[in-house]
């Protein structure tokens, strides 16, 4: 099979009948490979743009799921290497993704979006056991809602036809249901502080520096004139967050932001 694209997880290789299987890494957790294939198949039956998962794969070193093959861009991509296309897929961003947060979870398929966060702030060893209390604490106070979330999204993660007029959303292991006001603020954290992979090419990983704040200014402006959601309600959730992204295995320079960052408004908290 001819791989076809890699990440932090997971490899893409081509496979016959017009699929893809995406292939984990030997060291991933067998878990979490399920949740995206059972994730996947339930927001997929509610209608939305997502690539269908066929078939999860077994074998003794490695986890795989079988996908419909989806043909187009990733917009980050689009954005590198058109960046007049900027300030357009931005805003295309927020529509796409204030689409996932008008279907809700009312059977209750998905983890909730208190439960993953908490979770992951319980496990991360970046803080420490007082801070964690304290952002866990203080999530106990922020709305509880059922609305689609993807808890990962971001332009890598949205593919578009050659057309640019259909889009489909993939890697829907983090999916959840919850309060979109947090799904888009853990949106604005990883745009804020992401990084591309070390074997990026130089001048994509230049793009993408220069595209990454015209890209939040835009998205989360049309994302809020869109949803009229405030401002507020999205800051309320970069705590949680932004605490809970460290449980990632994260480049040293992002882990050391967002510790900062989460520190910050630990202290705000007092």
């Amino acid at each position: 099979m001819r791989r076809i694209g890699q990440g932090r997880t997971a490899e893409i290789y081509e496979y016959p009948s017009n699929q893809i299987m995406k292939l984990y890494h030997a060291d991933f957790p067998a878990e979490a490979v399920q949740n995206e294939f059972r994730i996947t198949e339930a927001v997929f039956q509610k209608g939305l743009p997502v690539p269908q998962a066929r078939l999860y794969m077994d074998d003794e070193s490695r986890k795989g799921i079988i996908f419909e093959r989806i043909e187009g861009n990733t917009m980050l991509s689009l954005m590198i290497q058109e960046p007049v296309l900027i300030e357009e897929l931005s805003r295309q961003m927020a529509v796409c993704h204030h689409s996932l947060h008008a279907q809700q979870d009312d059977e209750g398929a998905l983890p909730t979006q208190k439960q993953i966060l908490t979770g992951a702030i319980r496990n991360t060893s970046l803080l420490s056991e007082e801070d964690k209390v304290q952002v866990i604490n203080y999530m106990s106070s922020l709305p509880e809602r059922k609305q689609i979330c993807h808890g990962d999204f971001h332009p890598d993660n949205v593919m578009l036809n050659e057309m640019r007029d259909q889009y489909w959303v993939i890697d829907w292991m983090t999916g959840m249901s919850g309060d979109p006001a947090g799904d888009v603020a853990r949106s604005w954290v990883i745009l804020m502080s992401g990084t591309l992979p070390e074997d990026t090419d130089p001048a994509v990983h230049k793009g993408f520096e220069l595209a990454r704040n015209v890209m939040l200014d835009h998205y989360i402006q049309h994302y809020i004139q869109i949803s009229g959601i405030s401002r507020q309600e999205l800051d309320a959730w970069i705590l949680p967050v932004a605490a809970a992204r460290l449980d990632e295995r994260l480049p040293a320079v992002e882990a050391d932001q967002l510790i900062k960052l989460v520190q910050d408004r630990i202290r705000l908290l007092k």
